[in-house]
Order: structure tokens, then C-alpha cells, then sequence
């Protein structure tokens, strides 16, 4: 699995999908300010099923373009493709409370 932190951003019918590749920590800062810029909804999906480890700094990045995403600009988003151990921080932390888990 890649380290390196990259987001692919790419349509599905009417959802945008956000592919998200590597290692979300501090080195992911810019490309995840910058996500924001490159989604116009009204849904969005998330894949993380291409990302490994998500730190503290990872978590506080999601958060800010999750909350910004829905509560600032109405949109929807999914989530899909966490591992265990990222579902749980993903619980644990209240990002399942501006996204859904897909079922």
C-alpha cells in the first residue's frame, strides 16, 4: 500500500467519488485544503479503501472538509472501503456524524 497521500476526484453517474490513497497525517495539509475546491456534489462518496494509516492531524483534516462540505455547501456524503481500524477511529472521533457509512 502507497505511503504517499493522493486523492483522486472522479464521477459516478450523478456522485462525485473521492479516491483517497497513502497516509493521511500532517503532510496531507494542502491537498486536503484544496479537495474542497474540486467537489460540487450534491453527493459525494468517499473511498478510502486505497488508504492506510490515519492519524490525529489526518482526522482533524476530514473533519474540517467534511463539516465544511455538508453544513457550508449541502452535500451529501458517503463513506466506503475503511478498513476495521479505520471505522473505529472514524466512530470513535464523530466523522460518522457528518458521513454515512455505505451500507
Amino acid at each position: 500500500m502507497e505511503t504517499d497521500f493522493k486523492t483522486e476526484v472522479m464521477r459516478d453517474g450523478i456522485v462525485e467519488v473521492i479516491n483517497f490513497y497513502g497516509t493521511i497525517d500532517a503532510k496531507a495539509e494542502q491537498q486536503m485544503a484544496a479537495l474542497g475546491g474540486r467537489v460540487s456534489g450534491p453527493d459525494i462518496r468517499c473511498d478510502f479503501s486505497g488508504t492506510g494509516r490515519i492519524n490525529s492531524m489526518g482526522i482533524a483534516f476530514l473533519l474540517r472538509l467534511f463539516k465544511a462540505l455538508r453544513d457550508e455547501r449541502n452535500i451529501r456524503i458517503t463513506i466506503r472501503g475503511l478498513s476495521q481500524m479505520n471505522a473505529m477511529l472514524f466512530k470513535m472521533t464523530g466523522i460518522f456524524l457528518l458521513a454515512t457509512p455505505e451500507s
